[in-house]
């Protein structure tokens, strides 16, 4: 395995981690939603740049990082529905 197909698997794993706690974050209702709007801009921002590194040297990983920051983009757009214990107070 080259050397930065194993560095943007890292990163992959990275940003699904990093990405998930972001939306969970953003989902809050207190003042760390803002701060996970951030960091998930800047987690799609680094898959992003990262994946055009990799296409650039024509590099395997690209897959994983489109699909990663496209589901991603799937999770942080997706409505929750609301609780019916939350809705009757």
């Amino acid at each position: 395995m080259d050397h930065l197909e194993f560095w943007l698997w890292i990163l992959a794993v990275a940003g699904l981690t990093t990405g998930g706690w972001s939306v969970c974050w953003a989902r809050r209702e207190d003042g760390r939603a803002r701060w996970g709007r951030k960091v998930f801009v800047g987690t799609i921002l680094v898959l992003g740049a990262s994946g055009l590194v990799g296409a650039m040297v024509l590099a395997d990983g690209t897959i994983t990082l489109g699909l990663l920051a496209g589901f991603l983009l799937i999770a942080m757009l997706w409505e929750t529905p609301i609780l019916l214990s939350a809705k009757k107070e």
